[in-house]
């Protein structure tokens, strides 16, 4: 399998993804400065990172879905918020399919996380 390309930014990580996973990106990007406007931006293994309060947001693409990912365990509150409106999820992820609309409210509970 080869490796993706090295990136610098996280609008090259962006603009190097697959066209259709990148308007969820993009807006999952957004929401993040938005309800984080603090947080430093950078590239992680490879990947566009949001670090705020020595915790790390990451977001990346793959075949069949976006992740967002959180530093902390997601609650239980989120978890079972996120498989009520379909969306997958793990101890530390949202995972929003190709198919899926960003799911805006439930983005900003993961982020409102990070700030507590």
């Amino acid at each position: 399998m080869p490796s993706r390309p090295k990136v610098s930014t996280s609008d090259e990580y962006i603009k190097m993804a697959a066209p259709d996973t990148q308007p969820i990106l993009q807006k999952l990007r957004t929401l993040i400065h938005q309800e984080l406007p603090n947080a430093e931006e950078k590239i992680l293994y490879n990947m566009p990172f949001f670090i705020f309060n020595n915790k790390r947001i990451g977001i990346a693409a793959y075949k069949a879905h976006v992740s967002l990912q959180i530093s902390d365990d997601l609650s239980s509150e989120v978890v079972k918020l996120a498989r009520k409106l379909g969306f997958e999820t793990g101890q530390k992820r949202l995972n929003i399919g190709l198919d899926q609309q960003v799911p805006e409210e439930l983005v900003l509970k993961i982020l409102q996380m990070i700030e507590a």
